[in-house]
C-alpha cells in the first residue's frame, strides 16, 4: 500500500507504518486468523511491485477502466474527495477547464493523472508521494496541486502553509478506495470481502474516530461564535467613538461662536471704510469721464485716416491678388506640362525597364575607388539578389562562378589600367537558387578632371540561352541528332588525326543493323529509332572510354579502335553481341541484330580507304548470313504482336489459312502448292501490324479516315514480306489479296485472269470467313446466307468459278 496517504496509511515519526487502513486489516487478522504482511512504499513502486506480482494484495487504489482490466476490486471502504489546490494570490480556478495554460502538480501513478489527460492537461509535473508535492508547493516550484484531500489538508498543516492555498469548490473527480488482486487469483476475493465485512459498524467508526478525530469542534472554535464576539467589539467601539465625537462636537460649537461675533464686529468696521472709500471712487471717475472725451475725439479723427489707409491697402492687395492668379495660373500651366513631361519619361522608363527585361539587360555603376557597385532591379533579377546582398567587389565575386574568378579580376584590372571598354563574358552562379548561367558584360571607364579612372558604368546581359543554343550548335555538328554518338563529319575529321603511327595497330569496324527497313514498315519509325537508339547504347557500353563511335547514316555505324588487334577487336565485339542479345526494342520485345565488319591498318603506306572498303565488304558478307535469319524472327515477332493487339485477327487468321488449304486440296494442286496456299491465308492481314489498334478494335462504323488507313494493310504487309528472302511471290499474292474480279479492288484495281489464283482464292475464303463470324456490331451469318452472298457476287467481286467450286467442295461441307 502506499505509506504517504495520511490519514489512510503513512509513517510517524519512528517511520512505523500507521493510519485507518493499518488498523483495519489488523482487525482483520483478529477476526480471520489469517496473517497478513503489510509493506508500505511509494504508491507508483507499489503498483509496479503488484504488477510484477510481488504481493497478493494491493490498498489504497482507485478504480479506472484500465485498472480494471489488470484487477479484480473489493468493496469499497472510503470516499475521497480530490478536489484542485492552488496559491491565495492565483484567482478563477473553478474546475479542471479552468487549469489550462498551468503546470499540476500530482502524485507518481495517481489516478488524477488520466482525468487531467482526458480533459486535455498535458502541463503535469510528478512526484513520488503526496509529501513531496506539497513540499515542492512550500518551496514554491509549483503553485496548483491535486490530491486527495485528506494528505493534502494534513501535510499543508504540517508544514504551515494552509493559509496559503486554497482548494477548489468543485472537485477535479471523487474516488473511491479499493482492495485490488490480479485476475487469475480470484480466490482471494471472497476471503477479502468477507473477512472485512466481519468488521462491525461500530469498530470501524471507532477507528474513524480516532484519525479523524471528534466530528464537532467547542463552541469557541464555532464560526458564529467568532462572528458574534466581533459584532459585539465593534457595536462597543462605535458607541465609545460617538461619546468622544459628541465631546469633541461640543467644544467646536464653543469656539466657533466665540469666533463668529468677533468676525461680526470687525465687518462692521469694514462697511463703514467702504462708505468712504466709494465717496473717494464717484469724484475719480467723473474727472477721468471728462479725460476719456477728449480722447474721443481725438480717436475719432485717427480712425478717419486708418478708413483711408485701408482702402489704399484694400486696392494693393486686390492688385497682389490679381497677380498671384495670373501666377498659379501660370504654375498650373507649368505643373500640366511637368505632369506630361514626366508621364513621358515614366511610360520611357517602363519601355526601358521592360526592353531590359525583355533582353535579360541590367545596368551597373562600379566605384572604381572602393569598388562598390549598383545597379538596376533587372540585374539584381539575372544575379539571383535583392537589394540587402552586398554590392561590393567581394558581393560580385561570390556570385561569380570560381572557374572565371581569378581571370574577371585580371580583367578587370587590365580594363581599368589600360582605360579600356570592358566587354566580357563570363559565366555566374545565381545566389537565390544555384542555378548556372552566362552573362555578357560591358561598359566604358568615366575619368575624373585629372584623367584618373572614377567609375565603370555599363550594362549586363544574361546570354545563357544563346551560349547554350551555340553549344548546341557545336555538338549538333559533330554528332548525330538521334543517337547523340559523333556523325560522318566528326569521323572523318578524327580519322585523319588518328590515322598516325602511334596509334597503330589501327581498327576500323563497319556495324549495319539488320532488319531497320522491316522493323520500320513493320512497327513505325517510331520503333525503329527507339532500335536505333538502343543500338547506340550498346555500341557505347561494348567499347572503351577512348574509342570513336560514329553513325553514318541510316543504318550504318562505325567504330575506331586506336591501339587494337585482332584479338582485342573479337573481344570488343563478343562483347557488344551479347549485350545486344539482352537488349529488347519496344513493347513487342524486338531483339536487336548487328553484322559487324574490321580491317587493321598496322603500315602507314596502307591506304585506309582501302582498309574501309574491305571493312564494308566483310560486313556485308556478315549480313547475308546473319540478316535472313534476323528478318525471319522479326516476322514471327510481327505475328505474334499483331495477334496480341487483336484475338480476333489471330482466329480469324487461322481460319481463311484451312479454307484456303481445302480449296487447294479442291483444286488439286501439288502439295507444296497447297502449303503455300495455306501460309499466304496465315499471313494475308500481316500488314495489319502497322494500322491503329483503336482502328482494328473500334466496334463501331469506321470513317473514312479510318477506312482509308485500314486500306494501307496489303502494301504494308507486301513491303514486309518482301524483305525476306523466298518470300516474294508470297509479298505479291498479300498485295492483291483485296483486288477484285470486276476491278474495283485495291491498290492496283487488277481485273479477271490479271489477277493471280491465289489472291482470288484468299478473296473468297476471307470474305466467307467474315460474314460467318460474330462481330462486335453483329452476330454471325448462317452459312446458307454468307453461301447466298458469295453467289450474288460471283463475276463481281469474286472469280465465278472458283465460287462455285468453294460453294460445292468447302462451304456445304462445313458445320452449320
Amino acid at each position: 500500500m502506499d505509506d504517504n496517504y495520511p490519514p489512510y496509511s503513512f509513517r510517524n515519526n519512528q517511520g512505523d507504518l500507521q493510519g485507518i487502513t493499518l488498523d483495519q486489516w489488523k482487525l482483520f487478522e483478529q477476526k480471520t486468523g489469517i496473517k497478513v504482511t503489510i509493506t508500505g512504499m511509494t504508491w507508483n513502486k507499489a503498483y509496479e511491485s503488484m504488477m510484477q506480482g510481488k504481493f497478493d494484495v494491493i490498498d489504497t487504489i482507485s478504480y479506472n477502466a484500465d485498472r480494471a482490466k489488470i484487477f479484480d476490486y473489493s468493496k469499497p471502504y472510503a470516499t475521497i474527495d480530490v478536489p484542485i489546490f492552488f496559491q491565495k494570490n492565483i484567482a478563477g480556478i473553478t474546475d479542471v477547464n479552468s487549469l489550462n495554460g498551468f503546470t499540476v502538480a500530482v502524485k507518481k501513478g495517481d489516478n488524477c493523472i488520466n482525468v487531467l489527460k482526458e480533459h486535455g492537461i498535458t502541463n503535469i509535473v510528478e512526484y513520488d508521494t503526496a509529501e513531496a508535492v506539497v513540499k515542492a508547493a512550500k518551496d514554491h516550484k509549483v503553485v496548483i496541486f491535486t490530491m486527495g484531500k485528506p494528505p493534502a489538508q494534513y501535510y499543508l498543516y504540517k508544514m504551515g502553509i494552509q493559509d496559503n492555498f486554497n482548494y477548489s469548490s468543485s472537485s477535479l473527480y471523487t474516488g473511491q478506495f479499493f482492495r485490488a488482486i490480479k485476475k487469475g487469483q480470484s480466490g482471494l476475493l471472497p476471503t477479502i470481502n468477507a473477512g472485512f465485512a466481519e468488521i462491525s459498524k461500530s469498530e470501524y467508526q471507532a477507528i474513524d474516530k480516532k484519525w479523524f478525530g471528534l466530528t464537532r469542534a467547542p463552541f469557541y472554535e464555532d464560526p458564529l461564535f467568532k462572528v458574534l464576539v466581533i459584532i459585539g467589539a465593534a457595536v462597543f467601539l462605535l458607541a465609545l467613538l460617538l461619546f468622544i465625537w459628541n465631546r469633541t462636537l461640543q467644544r467646536m460649537v464653543k469656539q466657533k461662536t466665540s469666533e463668529l461675533l468677533n468676525a461680526l464686529h470687525a465687518r462692521q468696521q469694514i462697511e463703514a471704510e467702504i462708505r468712504e472709500l466709494n465717496a473717494k471712487l464717484e469724484s475719480r471717475v467723473m474727472e477721468r469721464t471728462t479725460q476719456l472725451e477728449e480722447l474721443n475725439s481725438e480717436l475719432e479723427e485717427s480712425n478717419s485716416l486708418l478708413e483711408e489707409e485701408i482702402v489704399k491697402r484694400e486696392k494693393v492687395e486686390k492688385h497682389i491678388k490679381q497677380l498671384n492668379d495670373e501666377l498659379e495660373d501660370k504654375i498650373k500651366m507649368r505643373t500640366s506640362q511637368l505632369d506630361e513631361l514626366n508621364a513621358v519619361l515614366e511610360q520611357q522608363n517602363t519601355l526601358l525597364s521592360e526592353s531590359q527585361k525583355v533582353a535579360r539587360l541590367g545596368s551597373y555603376v562600379m566605384d572604381l575607388l572602393t569598388k562598390d557597385w549598383k545597379c538596376s532591379p533587372e540585374l539584381h533579377e539575372i544575379f539571383g539578389i535583392d537589394a540587402s546582398y552586398p554590392h561590393t567587389l567581394e558581393g560580385l565575386l561570390e556570385i561569380i562562378h570560381p572557374d572565371w574568378r581569378v581571370q574577371f579580376s585580371k580583367y578587370l584590372l587590365q580594363v581599368e589600367s589600360g582605360q579600356q571598354h570592358f566587354d566580357y563574358e563570363y559565366k555566374i552562379i545565381r545566389i537565390h537558387d544555384g542555378e548556372e548561367r552566362w552573362v555578357h558584360g560591358f561598359g566604358k571607364i568615366e575619368l575624373d578632371h585629372k584623367v584618373n579612372t572614377l567609375r565603370l558604368i555599363g550594362m549586363i546581359q544574361d546570354v545563357t540561352e544563346r551560349k547554350l543554343t551555340e553549344e548546341k550548335i557545336i555538338f549538333l555538328s559533330f554528332h548525330d541528332r538521334l543517337t547523340g554518338l559523333y556523325n560522318r563529319r566528326f569521323f572523318e575529321e578524327e580519322l585523319k588525326r588518328l590515322d598516325v603511327a602511334r596509334n597503330y595497330p589501327l581498327t576500323l569496324v563497319m556495324a549495319d543493323v539488320n532488319g531497320l527497313k522491316l522493323i520500320n514498315d513493320s512497327f513505325g519509325h517510331a520503333i525503329g529509332d527507339e532500335l536505333l537508339i538502343n543500338v547506340a547504347k550498346v555500341l557505347r557500353k561494348g567499347c572503351r572510354r577512348d574509342d570513336i563511335i560514329a553513325r553514318l547514316g541510316g543504318d550504318e555505324f562505325i567504330i575506331l579502335l586506336p591501339n587494337t588487334d585482332a584479338v582485342e577487336t573479337e573481344q570488343i565485339l563478343k562483347r557488344i553481341h551479347a549485350l545486344a542479345g539482352q537488349e529488347k526494342v519496344g513493347s513487342s520485345s524486338i531483339e536487336i541484330s548487328i553484322s559487324f565488319g574490321y580491317e587493321i591498318k598496322r603500315y602507314e603506306t596502307e591506304d585506309i580507304l582501302d582498309l574501309f572498303k574491305k571493312a564494308e565488304d566483310y560486313m556485308y558478307k556478315r549480313k547475308l548470313f546473319e540478316g535472313p535469319s534476323m528478318r525471319s524472327k522479326t516476322i514471327k515477332t510481327i505475328i505474334r504482336t499483331l495477334y496480341e493487339k487483336n484475338k480476333r485477327e489471330e482466329q480469324h487468321s487461322h481460319r481463311v489459312s484451312t479454307l484456303c488449304q481445302s480449296m487447294g486440296e479442291a483444286l488439286g494442286l501439288p502439295e507444296g502448292e497447297v502449303q503455300e496456299l495455306k501460309n499466304i491465308g496465315l499471313l494475308h492481314d500481316i500488314g495489319k501490324i502497322a494500322i491503329d489498334e483503336k482502328i482494328l478494335n473500334k466496334p463501331g462504323k469506321l470513317t473514312n479516315d479510318e477506312w482509308k488507313e485500314i486500306k494501307r494493310h496489303p502494301e504494308i504487309g507486301y513491303r514486309i514480306l518482301s524483305t525476306v528472302s523466298g518470300m516474294a511471290e508470297m509479298a505479291e499474292y498479300v498485295l492483291a489479296h483485296h483486288e477484285r474480279w470486276d476491278g474495283l479492288g485495291y491498290p492496283k484495281g487488277l481485273k479477271g485472269e490479271e489477277l493471280p489464283l491465289q489472291p482470288r482464292i484468299i478473296a473468297i475464303a476471307d470474305a466467307y470467313d467474315a460474314m460467318t463470324s460474330a462481330r462486335s456490331y453483329r452476330d454471325a451469318l448462317p452459312n446458307e446466307v454468307a453461301i447466298a452472298e458469295l453467289q450474288k457476287n460471283a463475276g463481281i467481286q469474286f472469280d465465278p468459278e472458283l465460287v462455285t467450286l468453294f460453294i460445292d467442295k468447302v462451304a456445304r461441307l462445313l458445320p452449320d
